[in-house]
């Protein structure tokens, strides 16, 4: 862990990392976290070994528990063609999970040109959570539309199995190689939701939405992807590739829903309308064939192909079945290209032309009525998702004197996208289905650069960064076609003073800058921008002793009333080591001042959100650390 601040905000360990949002990680694997305050518990083990010549092998296992609280309070304004209203929101929350982690890695070396890995995973996961909360919505003369309460307890329980087997072999001729490659990923997660809500509607003559229902759901997936690759090498530098990819994905969900019956006390009354059962199966398989160039300044690699699917979707709903299925042949495209100017200055660029799929609950005509205030149904009709996506980037950085700069943009254009078309009533209960749009965009882009300046037992390190996206969406609201272009940047400057191992210290400033600009909303634009000011300092002095500090200062503009726009944070840490620095002692204090705080507000196309959920304020912490230097019989290396 990280010698100074630990997992208070962010630990810099590579093997096992702390989270400002509570969760923690090991390695690839992710725990915890989330909104709100949350408790993680872990107990693990890793081991290694080779059992037997020619075999590596290692395994883990975990086992997580992590407990949540928060309360969240929401302000949002919804944007129609003929005018906004405003949604508020409150919510109390608590939750439990339970986790079990298996991990194993397994590489036979068969002879000195194959290889044979195999990589088994297995997770089982339980999780209780629990809600109240409190939902209404006003026009602009701040007449109530529609109000909401609602209390649930959610119980379920997930398993997931995922394996990779992976075989490649070179031959006597140098260049020659094939590659075979098996992956599947199997998971059954099944959901029990208790729902208690009264929904009222205060304009027009719609009735009152009073439940009290158990709704239980059994989402099964089964993915198969497989993949042969050949390389015939025609010189030292160019070869021919030769393969086809193939992908098997099944899903189903089956959702059941029961009222509740006095007279036998039990959720017995089984509900139709929120009863629905659907499948969705695609195949598809990619010959493909390319070529490859590998120089020592440069290389170029480019696959093109056909794909060839197969997309069935099945639904029983109300007793009425459907069967959609569909056949399609469209192009696969991927190149990339690299090109070293010299040991530190080079240049990268790729491109990728992508085809993806509608989910069964898009296209497949069922009404999904679990949300009072909103109806979710499919459309038939919706083609596929295709976009092209582009990446470059230009890097010029010295390892050596730790001083250079990058640049890199890319971007994806969609010729067909899939997004949401909503209809409002007098109340604004939102019926939501789907259409395909075109000419829609996500790009972003960046530069950074570094420069290192050391004069005898002082270190100066400079940085400037800038960051940004620039979006254009579309979508439909009560028939209407709205766009929304939005831009985000972020600039960034920041400094490091290093006096020899004595003392650091670092500041920093980071500015957000939203703005997004619409058509056929009552409104043209909207903006905020954020403050964010940061200075660390570590000092290792006197001998044994390191103090440390993180000091930061935020605000956020144009954020509603009732939201508190700036606070401060304070991070403090102090640590005695002895016996050698084999036993450290520390104690950290986390937000001195007590004012942390999460108001945050985002800005969407269709939408401005501003919310508040709870976050961890000022606490101590001890520890006490003991390093063993020796184990295996081999010491370990000092720093």
């Amino acid at each position: 862990m990280d010698e100074v601040f630990d997992n208070m905000g962010g630990g810099r360990n590579v093997n096992m990392s702390f989270n400002s949002d509570g969760s923690y990680g090991i390695g690839s694997m992710r725990f915890g976290g989330g909104k709100g305050i949350t408790q993680s518990n872990m107990v693990g083990v890793n081991y290694a070994d080779q059992w037997v010549k020619n075999l590596d092998s290692n395994g883990s296992y975990f086992f997580t528990n992590s407990n949540s609280e928060n309360k969240n309070t929401t302000k949002q304004v919804n944007f129609l063609p003929t005018g906004n209203f405003i949604t508020e929101s409150d919510a109390v929350t608590n939750g439990e999970s339970l986790g079990h982690n298996f991990n194993f890695n397994f590489e036979f070396k068969i002879d000195s040109t194959s290889t044979i890995m195999v990589s088994p995973k297995f997770t089982n996961g339980k999780n209780t959570y629990n809600s109240a909360s409190t939902e209404s919505s006003l026009d602009a003369n701040h007449q109530l539309l529609n109000k909401n309460n609602s209390v649930n307890r959610e119980d379920g329980e997930s398993n997931n199995f995922k394996n990779v087997i992976n075989y490649n072999k070179s031959f006597k001729r140098k260049g020659r190689f094939l590659n075979v490659n098996f992956e599947n990923e199997n998971s059954v997660g099944n959901t029990d939701v208790l729902n208690k809500s009264i929904t009222k509607f205060y304009q027009g003559s719609e009735p009152d939405d009073i439940r009290n229902q158990l709704r239980e759901t059994e989402i099964l997936k089964d993915v198969y992807n497989s993949e042969i690759e050949y390389l015939e090498p025609l010189k030292d530098s160019l070869k021919l590739k030769f393969g086809v990819y193939a992908r098997t994905e099944k899903t189903s969900d089956d959702r059941e829903a029961y009222d509740y019956d006095a007279s036998s006390d039990t959720y017995t009354l089984k509900n139709a309308s929120l009863t629905s059962y659907l499948t969705s199966n695609t195949n598809l398989v990619t010959p493909k064939t390319g070529f490859a160039i590998d120089k020592k300044k440069y290389s170029f690699n480019a696959s093109v192909g056909t794909t060839i699917a197969q997309f069935n979707n099945y639904s029983l709903y109300l007793s009425k079945t459907t069967n959609l299925n569909k056949d399609y042949v469209f192009p696969f495209a991927n190149l990339f290209a690299n090109y070293k100017f010299t040991k530190s200055k080079s240049i990268y660029g790729r491109y990728d032309y992508k085809v993806g799929f509608p989910t069964a609950s898009q296209v497949l005509p069922v009404e999904n009525l679990a949300n009072p205030l909103n109806t979710f149904m499919g459309n038939p009709d919706l083609d596929l998702i295709k976009n092209h996506s582009v990446f470059f980037s230009f890097r010029d950085f010295d390892m050596a004197t730790r001083s250079g700069y990058s640049i890199h943009l890319g971007g994806d254009y969609f010729n067909s996208q899939v997004v949401s078309s909503v209809e409002y009533d007098a109340n604004r209960k939102r019926t939501t289905t789907y259409e395909n749009v075109s000419g829609t965009y996500a790009s972003w882009f960046g530069a950074n650069w570094n420069k290192t300046i050391k004069k005898e037992a002082n270190s100066y390190k400079f940085g400037i960064g800038f960051y940004g996206n620039y979006d254009f969406q579309k979508g439909f609201t009560d028939g209407e076609l709205f766009e929304a272009k939005a831009l985000r940047i972020t600039p960034r400057v920041n400094f490091t003073y290093e006096y020899g191992e004595l003392f650091t210290i670092s500041p920093s400033y980071n500015f957000t800058y939203n703005d997004t600009k619409y058509s056929n909303y009552s409104v043209s634009s909207a903006s905020n921008f954020l403050h964010k000011f940061n200075v660390q300092t570590t000092n290792y002095w006197p001998k044994n002793w390191v103090f440390g500090n993180d000091f930061a200062y935020t605000y956020n503009s144009n954020i509603s009333d009732g939201f508190k726009k700036d606070f401060y944070l304070w991070n403090t840490s102090l640590a005695y080591s002895f016996l050698k620095k084999k036993m450290t002692f520390k104690v950290k204090v986390y937000d001195i001042l007590n004012q942390n705080q999460s108001a945050t507000r985002t800005i969407t196309p269709t939408a401005i959100r501003d919310e508040e959920n709870t976050v961890l304020k000022r606490y101590a912490m001890f520890s006490l650390t003991y390093k063993i230097e020796k184990f295996a019989g081999k010491e370990k290396p000092t720093r």
